[in-house]
């Protein structure tokens, strides 16, 4: 099975920490936006797409690829974000891909430092995330999505 995340991680490195924690526990390549030209996306049987969440959603340049490029039928999207709402931001992604004819094999989210605005005077929201919980967390993700790929695939 042949994975590659896809992340754009713009200001704290807290998706990119995320989606190397992922790559720890599954045969899976990590590359950023800039990058991901150098990848033949048809090439994976899984393809993850994670950015930060800006303005209550994720990087328009992420979103634009994930829509129109040519890639496998199986993805999964994740985040990191300086609210609890992950749930929902990776929902609306999620909504896309699917429209698209896209399998989502699920979504994952965490917290991120977040030092948007008014929150940089005091040092930022999330100081200590993503942590070691946050890292465990993703890696049980992308176990659990590499088995519905596997069961899906059977």
């Amino acid at each position: 099975m042949k994975i590659l995340i896809v992340v754009s991680s713009e200001h704290r490195e807290n998706t990119l920490k995320i989606a190397e924690a992922m790559s720890e526990a599954a045969p899976a390549t990590v590359t950023d936006l800039e990058n991901v030209d150098k990848y033949n996306l048809q090439e994976y049987d899984i393809v993850g797409f994670g950015s930060g969440i800006y303005y209550g959603k994720h990087s328009k340049k992420l979103i634009k690829l994930a829509l129109n490029a040519t890639y496998g039928d199986y993805c999964f999207v994740f985040c990191t974000s300086g609210s609890k709402k992950f749930d929902a931001y990776n929902a609306k992604f999620a909504k896309m891909l699917e429209n698209r004819g896209k399998t989502v094999l699920g979504s994952f989210g965490c917290l991120g430092l977040d030092k948007f605005f008014i929150f940089a005077l005091f040092g930022g929201l999330n100081k200590t995330h993503p942590d070691i919980d946050d890292f465990e967390a993703a890696q049980q993700f992308i176990c659990k999505t590499m088995h519905k790929y596997l069961e899906i695939k059977k």
